[in-house]
């Protein structure tokens, strides 16, 4: 049996890094004012999704850390920029992982519902 540890290895603290660096630089600086327009922060999204942070790839890599330490790291990184902004980003994984979560074996993410999308299509699950 291992020892537990909540200590970051050499990846998580890069991705943490970068994580950090992309609250730092694109998401505290836009906060204030997307909070103020009440409005879906498209362009923060679409840059998080260009360095590839809002990506199917990321989110099941972060999930399938087997430390469970990865997604809330990244998490907490970019809830330090704005948790409003964070939830814009990550907040569709709440629809993916009840699928997740009770997906058949053979199901890919590419049978899932549409849970993301872009200003002009919905974002809502539907079904076909």
């Amino acid at each position: 049996m291992s020892d537990f540890s909540l200590d970051l290895n050499d990846d998580q603290l890069q991705l943490q890094k970068w994580v950090h660096d992309f609250a730092s630089d694109v998401v505290r600086p836009a906060a204030a004012e997307w909070d103020e327009r009440e409005e879906t922060p498209w362009p923060i999204i679409q840059e998080a999704a260009n360095i590839g942070l809002y990506s199917m790839d990321f989110m099941a890599n972060a999930f399938g850390d087997p430390t469970g330490i990865t997604f809330p790291m990244v998490s907490e990184e970019l809830c330090w920029g704005d948790a409003g902004i964070a939830l814009a980003i990550f907040g569709t994984t709440l629809g993916v992982s009840a699928f997740s979560a009770t997906a058949l074996p053979n199901r890919s993410p590419s049978g899932y519902p549409s849970v993301s999308g872009r200003p002009t299509t919905s974002t809502l699950p539907h079904s076909r």
